[in-house]
């Protein structure tokens, strides 16, 4: 069923609202569509198996921690993991929670196809587009990141997220850098 709405300004923050929920549903489907290889692969499971590609071998507390979850549900993950052989635990004998968890080569194996066909499926939309609208597309998630990420956890956060080593285009690492610079002057 359609709900019908008034007509919403393109400027407005509903409109934009609007396109931001349309445009994380297409990328969700997108991932969950590459993960399709495995249809037992959850987008939970996939999001926990990359995080310890991106940062390597973790802790239960880490994992939790970085994907923002409880530590009994980031247990619950890595014991699917393991059953799936995507990743190995060792455990720690005089705490289970301080188990390292690291990946099989089947695990990573999933994770670089699952990045791989990400990357080939954002890359043929990108390349769909004129360079101007490319272009464009950059610097409005650059500036909505950069005002989004000025809470103060925001940037560590995106950092966990994403993982990947800081590069000086990074908007992620611009705005941490400029807080850091504003607390030492």
């Amino acid at each position: 069923m359609t709900v019908e709405r008034q007509d919403t300004p393109r400027d407005s923050a509903q409109y934009a609202e609007m396109l931001a929920e349309v445009f994380m549903e297409i990328v969700r489907k997108s991932v969950t569509a590459s993960c399709a290889c495995d249809p037992e692969m959850t987008p939970a499971l996939t999001e926990c198996l990359q995080y310890v590609y991106l940062h390597g071998a973790s802790p239960i507390r880490q994992i939790a921690s970085g994907l923002e979850i409880s530590l009994s549900a980031a247990s619950q993950l890595v014991d699917r993991l393991v059953k799936k052989e995507m990743v190995t635990r060792r455990d720690n004998e005089d705490d289970r929670r301080l188990a390292s968890v690291e990946l099989t080569k089947r695990g990573e194996e999933h994770v670089q196809l699952t990045r791989r066909k990400r990357t080939e499926w954002f890359e043929a939309i990108l390349e769909a587009m004129p360079l101007s609208q490319r272009k464009a597309f950059r610097e409005g998630l650059e500036g909505f990141l950069r005002i989004a990420l000025a809470s103060e956890g925001g940037v560590d956060r995106a950092c966990v997220w994403c993982g990947i080593q800081h590069t000086a285009s990074c908007v992620v690492n611009k705005v941490k850098s400029e807080r850091v610079a504003a607390h030492e002057d």
